[in-house]
């Protein structure tokens, strides 16, 4: 007997702030839930939460929302009494039975956007949104439950445990939620939207060994559409759920979207904004290669080329096309020889190193008589005739005669 009115059964629940208990109201005569408080040291389970939970249910009255009754303190604890729902949660059925239909899943998720659209309204968060929280009565309705985390707008944001940990189930964590900023009513639809992916496929959208990773995938992965886990899904349930797990949660819809029946928008591609048509024309005449003097290694218009980055996209092939016509045009067997470049008025030019044609000179003359065999010799009257070519010949002074000979005969030249 708790508080001397309710009268307490089998255990229908249990969880990390308390055990929930089937029990009938003596004073009005009726079925009802009791959930007695069960502290644990060390966490936020503690008669503050407890009593947060009790005043967030008082405050909705929504058929999709479990209805809360009393609360109060029995025995340095506290306890809240519930509306009983005679079924069982969604995670049970789930395990039970495997994934849903399309369109039972759909239905499940949208009568719980319903409840969370009053919650929302109220300024109230859930934070815990699973399918263990979800639940199912015999007529197939579904009732949002176990607000014990739940976070009112206009409080002060409690993301962090005393223990420095998230509150929630990581599995359902929204990334803005991963990243410890406060929960907001985006937060919600995100864990719905990992819920309705976990209906269809049998799992959550991100797996991982431990929590970490599976957060890590929440704030850096785009989640597998379900028709590639399970093909005979339709395309909208893809898009539901992909609208749903948005990154940015300013692009999921709201709860009251979602009970409405509201579809994704259409999926909007950025439309080409330069077509094959728009490529600019060469700028470059292809004869700028013929005009160019010998360059460099490096020729100029390499440097062009990084001049205009905006076109580069568009022109690369051009461009390739005529670097290599430049580099080709420099290795031309047309082009001058090095040696030609010098002025050709300049008086101190070196000379061509091809020699000009010889032509004839005394020198010549000079070279043949080298080449005549030797001769007889010659008469001591007589002079040698190329004598005179060593020594010019002075004029005969008055009264001197000129000495012709004065030694014996000249040896030929060998």
């Amino acid at each position: 007997m708790i508080a001397r009115r309710y009268r307490t059964g089998a255990i229908i629940g249990r969880g990390g702030m308390g055990e929930v208990y089937r029990a009938h109201d003596l004073v009005l005569g009726r079925e009802v839930a009791v959930k007695v408080m069960l502290p644990v040291e060390g966490t936020l389970a503690a008669s503050e939460r407890f009593l947060r939970e009790a005043r967030a249910i008082a405050r909705l009255s929504d058929p999709h929302v479990v209805a809360a009754y009393d609360f109060g303190e029995y025995e340095d604890r506290f306890y809240l009494a519930m509306e009983l729902v005679d079924g069982h949660t969604v995670g049970e059925e789930l395990r039970c039975s495997g994934p849903f239909s399309p369109d039972r899943a759909r239905s499940i998720v949208r009568q719980a956007a319903a409840g969370l659209a009053t919650a929302h309204r109220e300024g109230i968060v859930h934070r815990d949104i699973k399918p263990d929280n979800l639940l199912l009565t015999r007529d197939g309705s579904v009732k949002v439950a176990d607000f014990g985390i739940v976070r009112f707008l206009q409080d002060t944001p409690t993301t962090l445990t005393a223990g420095g940990q998230l509150v929630g189930t990581t599995h359902f964590l929204s990334p803005e939620r991963a990243l410890g900023k406060p929960a907001e009513p985006p937060s919600d639809i995100y864990a719905l939207g990992c819920v309705l992916y976990q209906l269809v496929t049998g799992h959550p959208p991100f797996l991982g060994e431990n929590p970490a990773s599976v957060m890590f995938q929440h704030v850096q992965r785009e989640p597998m559409p379900p028709s590639e886990v399970r093909p005979d899904l339709p395309r909208d349930i893809d898009e539901l759920v992909l609208w749903m797990l948005a990154k940015d949660a300013s692009r999921r819809p709201t709860a009251a979207e979602l009970a409405d029946g509201a579809i994704p928008p259409p999926t909007t591609t950025p439309p080409t904004t330069t077509p094959p048509t728009t490529t600019p024309p060469t700028t470059t005449p292809p004869t700028t290669t013929a005009t160019m003097a010998p360059a460099p290694p490096v020729p100029a218009p390499v440097r062009r080329k990084s001049a205009k980055p905006a076109l580069a996209g568009a022109v690369a092939a051009t461009v390739l096309a005529t670097v290599v016509g430049i580099v080709l045009a420099t290795r031309s067997p047309e082009l001058p020889p090095a040696n030609n470049l010098a002025p050709s008025n300049n008086p101190t030019s070196t000379a061509p190193s091809v020699p000009p044609k010889p032509s004839p000179s005394p020198t010549r003359a000079l070279v043949r008589t080298t080449t005549i065999p030797p001769r007889p010799p010659v008469p001591p009257h007589t002079v040698e005739p190329t004598r005179s070519r060593t020594k010019p010949s002075q004029p005969n002074r008055p009264g001197k005669p000129t000495q012709t000979h004065s030694k014996g005969p000249k040896k030929p030249k060998s």
